[in-house]
């Protein structure tokens, strides 16, 4: 007769507290704007991530609840139509490979896409019935993302990253249209970066470690 070993919950338990948990840090400063501030910002560290979780953008009063989602290359993105008005989402975005047309989305519709085009990139989406709604699906991998949206009253901005993992190299800033920035962490504590736009500067984002 075969015999079964129980582990004991006690020994289980111990053995799962025993586990390492990653180092993390906080890097905090400033991301500021000469003219104009930018809609959003993704800033992110490249790798392996999980995105388990099906991102969700609402539709109400004639916008998107959300300004920008981070979705792994294929990862579906849910809409959703919580407006009293017909909708029509789509993105047409021929250098990314990005194409989709939902169709007409009734009051309480639903679609799914999936980010099926190029990874790395941001793609605006939009709606064919109101032109003034825009949001950005980010397709990329990431260990650590935070997104940041803007106010186009103001040009100044506090900045507070928790939970970068501690062995990062690199923290990426994407921002619709601009220039895409790479700050290397393995050099210093101390990181200012001009924003740019076809190379002209627009501003920038200052960051420093915490201290432990």
């Amino acid at each position: 007769m075969r015999s079964i070993y129980k582990v004991p919950m006690t020994a289980l338990f111990a053995g799962l507290l025993s586990l390492p948990a990653q180092a993390a840090d906080q890097l905090s400063g400033q991301i500021s704007f000469s003219s104009r501030p930018a809609v959003v910002a993704v800033l992110y560290v490249p790798g392996a991530g999980a995105h388990n979780e099906t991102p969700v953008v609402d539709q109400v009063d004639k916008q998107f609840a959300e300004s920008l989602v981070v979705v792994s290359p294929g990862q579906a993105v849910e809409f959703k139509n919580s407006d009293a008005v017909d909708h029509n989402i789509f993105a047409n975005d021929i250098r990314k490979n990005a194409r989709f047309d939902v169709g007409l989305m009734p009051p309480g519709g639903e679609q799914s896409i999936p980010a099926d085009w190029d990874e790395n990139t941001l793609v605006r989406v939009g709606c064919k019935i109101h032109p003034k709604m825009r949001m950005y699906i980010a397709s990329l991998e990431a260990r650590f993302h935070k997104v940041i949206e803007f106010d186009s009253r103001t040009r100044e901005y506090p900045l507070t990253l928790t939970g970068v993992p501690s062995d990062a190299d690199t923290l990426v800033v994407r921002i619709p249209k601009y220039d895409v920035v790479e700050l290397d962490l393995r050099k210093g504590s101390q990181w200012t970066v001009a924003l740019t736009k076809k190379g002209q500067p627009r501003g920038e984002i200052t960051l420093a470690r915490a201290a432990p």
